[in-house]
């Protein structure tokens, strides 16, 4: 019984034929590889809605009370991390935090300041006493400052 099993399983594999697919049309092509930059440049111009603006800073309040002092500051954002403050270029860091940004400003007349900029006010380009606090490295400055700031182009 089993010399008829192995036989038959024998003939089984020797009588199997391979079958060669063709395929029904030819072949796609194949896809280049694109190493222009520009589409992600841009991509990086829409995490950035500050780059290429120019506001100028009308006022400051320095501590939580206390009247508002007018001034006449120009914040031009140059690039994705450079801004001039007043014709002299500085760093600062633009960052997404889901429903605003996080605006740094290093080496400004106040010291390295941070706040929460919100989407409406880029929109309409205008911040009404915006918080911003000194986030130098090793300094013990608790105080706050608050921004007036219109967008001019």
């Amino acid at each position: 019984m089993r010399l008829i099993y192995f036989l038959f399983m024998v003939v089984v594999i020797i009588s199997c034929e391979k079958e060669v697919v063709e395929p029904s049309r030819p072949p796609l092509p194949p896809i280049p590889i694109y190493t222009d930059t520009t589409t992600l440049d841009s991509l990086n111009d829409l995490s950035n809605p500050l780059k290429g603006q120019t506001w100028v800073i009308t006022g400051i309040r320095v501590g939580d009370i206390g009247n508002m002092i007018t001034i006449s500051d120009t914040l031009v954002f140059l690039s994705n991390n450079v801004y001039s403050f007043d014709g002299n270029n500085e760093n600062y860091s633009l960052y997404s935090t889901g429903s605003a940004y996080r605006l740094t400003l290093n080496n400004t007349p106040w010291g390295n300041i941070s706040g929460t900029l919100y989407d409406n006010s880029i929109r309409y380009g205008q911040v009404i006493g915006l918080k911003f606090v000194d986030i130098t490295i090793g300094s013990s400055n608790t105080t706050n400052y608050y921004l007036w700031m219109n967008k001019i182009k």
